[in-house]
């Protein structure tokens, strides 16, 4: 039988030795042999091999990384095992016995498992306009806005753009064929703009976009509700369209995505749930659950 060494980490052995033994024994060392190899350190019973080693010392990393990296790693594995031994002679049998928790750590797991194997191929993420409606129309005295959101479009021109009077009289318009104007002006003339329906901000929000020092509730229902900013080089026109104040119902169009999240968790929700009386259903009538 071959005699298996030792190496203790201490001050009276090299560290640049340890790294070479360590490196040299890596390198000579089949991949996959996990426990085989030369011994490095022993804790009682317990053997760190160099094969153990394999992946800690990072691809390319220098003399010094890599003996930190190495030290680190067994200083570690002793500090461990030592513990693990102390704790083994201490503690009292029952307290060591850890089948019943493992068990059901595994049957959570392969639940948990399973039931997202479930959802991944059965549930229905499509989310008709309908079902948003119907859901929000039931629930919306549960929605209240935390502050204020503005439905607005807004453009940022050159102010040397060509078309500076026909974007003042097209933003603010309601004609189709002066939306369908702004349209094109905006992604001919435009740096940046936004025109689309019901595009809703957050006060914050339009505060980043765009210079506006200052708009709020007072200001649209005094129908105040064209802005236009300038700074040294832009033209900043900013039509609001609606405006609600912080504790109020918002649109349905705010918090879409909101209530598609909560229909496809209840769907999910459902779903397991009609599984799991599936599989008792099926199970009491095949008589392979009994309760005596």
């Amino acid at each position: 039988m071959k005699r298996c060494s030792t190496i203790l980490i201490n001050k009276n052995i090299s560290g640049l030795a340890v790294l070479f033994m360590t490196v040299w024994m890596l390198a000579c060392t089949p991949a996959g042999t996990s426990g085989s190899g030369e011994v490095l350190v022993r804790v009682y019973d317990k053997y760190l091999y160099a094969s153990d080693l394999e992946g800690v010392i990072p691809q390319g990393a220098s003399a010094r990384d890599s003996l930190t990296a190495v030290r680190a790693f067994i200083q570690n594995w002793v500090d461990k095992e030592l513990i693990v031994r102390k704790a083994e002679e201490n503690l009292p049998e029952e307290y060591q016995d850890f089948s019943n928790r493992l068990e059901e750590y595994r049957n959570s797991l392969i639940i948990f498992e399973y039931e997202k194997m479930l959802v991944r191929q059965e549930l229905d993420t499509n989310i008709s306009m309908e079902a948003i409606l119907e859901y929000y129309d039931r629930q919306k005295k549960n929605f209240k806005l935390r502050e204020d959101i503005l439905d607005l479009q807004y453009l940022v021109l050159h102010q040397d753009s060509p078309a500076i009077r026909k974007f003042r009289q097209y933003v603010r318009s309601e004609v189709p064929e002066e939306m369908d104007s702004l349209a094109l002006y905006s992604s001919k003339y435009a740096v940046s703009f936004s025109i689309m329906d019901d595009h809703w901000l957050e006060l914050d929000e339009v505060t980043e976009i765009l210079p506006v020092e200052s708009y709020d509730y007072r200001d649209f229902n005094a129908n105040r509700r064209y802005l236009e900013v300038k700074d040294s080089v832009f033209i900043y026109m900013v039509y609001v369209r609606d405006y609600k104040p912080v504790d109020s119902v918002p649109p349905v169009q705010f918090v879409e995505e909101v209530v598609k999240k909560i229909i496809l968790n209840k769907r999910k929700k459902d779903l397991i749930r009609n599984m799991r009386q599936t599989v008792l259903q099926d199970a009491i009538e095949h008589n392979q659950v009994e309760i005596f």
